[in-house]
């Protein structure tokens, strides 16, 4: 084999790193709407390196807190709602 050949082995294996670093990026801001700092403890990491991560990857923060803001705007009332409780009121309950 020669160091061509090496090279390109070596970056296949990078960019399949990458990819997979990426969609679990992704999806962990997926999970947490885009916060990251919720992200990072998903994922075992700092705040600093998803940080890093996000802009080397050039993902774009936007659409995941906008699908926070449309289910929030598209919940249906809790039922606690309804009797006139609300969760700081359950909370000192608990």
């Amino acid at each position: 084999m020669s160091a061509k050949d090496d090279d390109m082995k070596e970056d296949g294996l990078k960019s399949i790193i990458e990819a997979y670093e990426r969609d679990l990026i992704t999806d962990a801001l997926k999970i947490t709407f885009g916060n990251q700092s919720h992200a990072a403890r998903l994922l075992g990491t700092s705040k600093r390196v998803i940080n890093y991560k996000v802009q080397k990857y050039a993902i774009n923060l936007k659409p995941f807190r906008l699908t926070r803001f449309r289910s929030q705007k598209n919940m249906k009332k809790s039922p606690l709602d309804d009797n006139g409780e609300n969760h700081s009121t359950l909370c000192k309950v608990l």
